[in-house]
C-alpha cells in the first residue's frame, strides 16, 4: 500500500505539471516522512548514499563537453560532407546521408539532442533545398538523433552501468553492433521510400573527394579511437576517457579546425596556397603523425608492440614512404592509380590480417557460445550466426585497410591539385613545412587567451547548463531508487513474476511495456535510474544477460524520446526545423515503426548485444 501512494504521488505530481526531477525527489521525500522515521537531516545523507560510490556518473559532465566543442568547433559539418560524398549518389542519398551522418557524431557526442541538433540544424535545411519536403526531413533526422545514446560511447548506457554495477567498457562494446544494425535498418528504409516516391539522388563525386572528406573530419572522428581504444586498450577508465576526450575536442576545435575561437580567421592555409601547398602540407602532417604512433608503439612497455629498435626503423620507413608517395604522386599522374593501389594492399594487408587474427576467435566463440546445448537448433538461426560472425570478420578486416587507403586518396587529390597550379613538389614541400610551422606557433601562442574566448565561454555555459540539468534528474531519481531499495520493493517485485510463472519471453514483454510507457512521459536517465535495480535482479534470476538487458533498455529509451507527449527529440528536431510537435510526431512514424521491429530484434536475439563485449572482455560475472 506504501509502494502504491508512492507512486501515485510520482504521476500525480507530474500529471499537474511538476517537473519530472522535482516530482521524483518531493515524492521520496514526503514519503520518507511519512512513512519513516527520518528526519530532513537524514534524508540529505540519504542522497550523499545514493551518489556513494557511483563515481562512473563523473564521466557524464565531460562526455557533454566534448560533445559541445565537436558541435561549436565544425566537426558536424565536416562529418556531413563525408556522409554526402559516400552515399550522396543513391536514390534517397541526402537522407541516407543524414542517418550517416548521425552515426558517426553519436560516437562521438553521446547524447541524442547533441546530434539532432548538430546534424539536424545542417542537413533539414540541405535536405529541403535539393526537392525533399521538410516532413520527411525531419522524420529522418528526429529518428536518427536517437542512435546518439545507443552508438558508444552513451551518456545513458552510462547512467545504466552506474544503476546496476555493471561495466561502462562492456556496454559500450554491446552497443556497436545494435547502433550500426539500427542505422543499417533505418537507412535500408530511407532507400525502399526513396525508390517508391522516386527522391532526389546526387551526383558520384569521386574516391578522390571521399578522401579528402575523410581526412578533413579525421581529427574529429579520431575522438573514436581515444575513448574506446583507451579503454579497452587499458590506458585509462570510462571516466578518465572522457576527461581526455573533452580536452582533446577542446584542442582540436581551438588548434586544428578554428571554427571558433581567437584563430577562426587563420586557416592554416591562407588565400592562394591550398592548391599549390596542400600536397607538402599533407605529406608533412601525414610523417609526423606516422612518427608519433610507431614512437608509442615502441615506447618502453610491457604491452609495447615491438622493440623500440623495431620502431624507429619503421619510423623512419614510415617518413620515406610518404615522401616517396607525394613525389610519385607528382611526377607520374598517369600512374596514380596503380602506384595507389599498390600502397594500400602494402601498407594495409598486415594490419588488416593481424587485426583479424587477435579478433577472430573471439567472435567465432561468442558464436558457438551461443549455439551450445541448443539441440535441434533450426539451421537457418545458425547459418545466420555464422554469416553474422563472417560480416563481423570482413568489418575488421577492412578497418585495417581504410586508414593507408585514406592516406593514399588524400595524397593523390593533392598531387593532383598542386601540379594544375605548376608548383613542383619540393616547392610544395617547402611551402608546407613553413605553414605548418607558422600554423603550430599561432596555436601554442592562442592556446591560453583561446580559454577565455567568448566563444569557448558559451560552450562552457552550454556544457554547464545541460549538465546541470540532467545531474538534477538523476540525483532525484537516486533517492527514489535508494528508497525502492530501503522498502525492498525490487525482491517483492522479483517474488511477485516468479510465483505468477513468468519466465524470461514474458518477463522481456512486460520490461518493453513498462519502458515504452515510462519513456513517453519521463527523461531516459532519470527512468532507467528507477527501472533498473527494479528489473535486474528478475532477470539475473531467470538468467538473462545484463548486458543484453542492458542494451534492450537503451532502445526502448531511444524510442521513448521520438514519442510523445514527452519525448525530448520531438522537441528539439520541432525547434530545429520549425515545425510544430505533433507535425513532427506524424512525420517520424514511418521510421519509429523500424526502431519498433528492431527492438524485437534486440530483445529476441540476444547474440547481436553480447557477441561483442564476451568475445573481447569474456562473459559477465554477476558477484551479487
Amino acid at each position: 500500500m506504501q509502494v502504491v501512494f508512492l507512486f501515485s504521488l510520482v504521476i500525480g505530481l507530474m500529471l499537474i505539471g511538476v517537473p519530472i526531477a522535482v516530482s521524483l525527489g518531493l515524492s521520496s521525500i514526503v514519503f520518507l516522512l511519512i512513512f519513516s522515521d527520518s528526519s530532513m537531516a537524514s534524508i540529505a545523507a540519504t542522497l550523499f548514499e545514493a551518489f556513494e560510490g557511483h563515481y562512473t556518473l563523473l564521466a557524464i559532465p565531460f562526455f557533454i563537453l566534448a560533445s559541445s566543442f565537436m558541435s561549436t568547433g565544425g566537426v558536424a559539418q565536416r562529418i556531413i560532407r563525408f556522409s554526402i560524398a559516400c552515399v550522396g549518389h543513391m536514390r534517397g542519398g541526402m537522407a541516407i546521408a543524414s542517418v550517416f551522418a548521425c552515426m558517426m557524431f553519436a560516437a562521438l557526442s553521446g547524447s541524442s539532442p547533441a546530434t539532432v541538433v548538430a546534424i539536424g540544424s545542417i542537413v533539414i535545411a540541405g535536405m529541403r533545398q535539393v526537392g525533399y519536403t521538410k516532413e520527411f526531413a525531419a522524420g529522418v533526422i528526429c529518428n536518427a538523433g536517437t542512435l546518439g545514446i545507443l552508438i558508444p560511447p552513451s551518456i545513458v548506457m552510462v547512467v545504466y552501468a552506474a544503476a546496476v554495477e555493471v561495466s561502462v567498457g562492456r556496454m559500450f562494446l554491446a552497443g556497436v553492433i545494435p547502433g550500426l544494425l539500427a542505422g543499417g535498418m533505418l537507412m535500408t528504409g530511407i532507400y525502399v521510400m526513396a525508390r517508391i516516391k522516386d527522391l532526389p539522388k546526387g551526383d558520384w563525386v569521386g574516391w578522390s573527394e571521399v578522401a579528402n572528406a575523410v581526412l578533413d573530419a579525421a581529427f574529429g572522428l579520431f575522438l573514436i579511437v581515444i575513448i574506446l581504444g583507451g579503454i579497452y586498450g587499458g590506458a585509462f577508465t570510462p571516466t578518465e576517457a572522457a576527461a581526455v576526450a573533452s580536452v582533446y575536442a577542446f584542442l582540436i576545435a581551438i588548434t586544428v579546425y578554428r571554427d571558433m575561437g581567437p584563430l577562426a580567421d587563420r586557416p592554416w592555409l591562407r588565400d592562394g596556397e591550398k592548391d599549390s601547398l596542400g600536397l607538402g602540407l599533407r605529406v608533412i602532417v601525414f610523417a609526423i603523425i606516422g612518427l608519433i604512433l610507431h614512437y608509442f608503439a615502441s615506447s618502453p612497455l610491457p604491452d609495447a608492440a615491438y622493440p623500440r629498435s623495431v620502431g624507429l626503423v619503421i619510423a623512419v620507413g614510415w617518413v620515406v614512404l610518404t615522401l616517396a608517395t607525394g613525389w610519385s604522386m607528382s611526377k607520374l599522374p598517369n600512374r596514380r592509380g596503380i602506384i595507389g593501389l599498390g600502397l594500400i594492399v602494402a601498407i594495409g594487408v598486415l594490419p588488416a590480417l593481424y587485426m583479424v587474427a587477435i579478433s577472430l576467435p573471439g567472435v567465432w566463440s561468442g558464436t558457438v557460445s551461443l549455439l551450445q546445448g541448443s539441440v535441434g537448433f533450426a539451421p537457418v538461426v545458425v547459418l545466420g550466426a555464422a554469416a553474422a560472425s563472417l560480416l563481423v570478420t570482413l568489418g575488421i578486416m577492412a578497418l585495417g585497410t581504410l586508414p593507408p587507403a585514406i592516406f593514399v586518396f588524400s595524397i593523390s587529390a593533392a598531387a593532383e591539385r598542386s601540379s594544375g597550379t605548376g608548383t613542383n613538389f619540393l616547392r610544395s614541400l617547402t611551402g608546407g613545412t613553413t605553414a605548418f610551422l607558422r600554423g603550430s606557433g599561432e596555436s601554442l601562442l592562442y592556446l591560453v587567451p583561446s580559454l577565455f574566448h567568448r566563444d569557448t565561454r558559451q560552450t562552457f555555459f552550454e556544457a554547464g547548463r545541460l549538465t546541470v540539468t540532467l545531474m538534477f534528474v538523476i540525483a532525484n531519481a537516486l533517492i527514489l531508487k535508494q528508497v525502492l531499495t530501503e522498502e525492498q520493493i525490487p525482491q517483492q517485485i522479483t517474488e511477485a513474476m516468479l510465483s505468477a510463472g513468468f519466465g524470461p519471453v514474458m518477463f522481456l514483454i512486460v520490461v518493453n511495456v513498462i519502458l515504452l510507457i515510462g519513456g513517453q512521459f519521463m527523461e531516459p536517465s532519470g527512468l532507467l535510474v528507477i527501472v533498473a535495480p527494479l528489473v535486474f535482479p528478475i532477470a539475473i534470476t531467470l538468467g538473462i544477460d545484463p548486458i543484453h538487458l542492458g542494451i534492450i533498455m537503451v532502445v526502448n529509451m531511444e524510442i521513448g524520446m521520438i514519442t510523445p507527449p514527452v519525448g525530448l527529440n520531438l522537441f528539439v528536431t520541432s525547434g530545429v526545423a520549425g515545425m510544430s510537435m505533433m507535425a513532427v510526431v506524424r512525420a517520424s512514424l514511418p521510421f519509429l515503426m523500424i526502431l519498433v521491429v528492431f527492438l524485437i530484434l534486440v530483445t529476441y536475439i540476444p547474440w547481436i548485444s553480447t557477441v561483442l563485449p564476451n568475445a573481447v572482455m569474456g562473459p559477465e560475472i554477476i558477484t551479487k
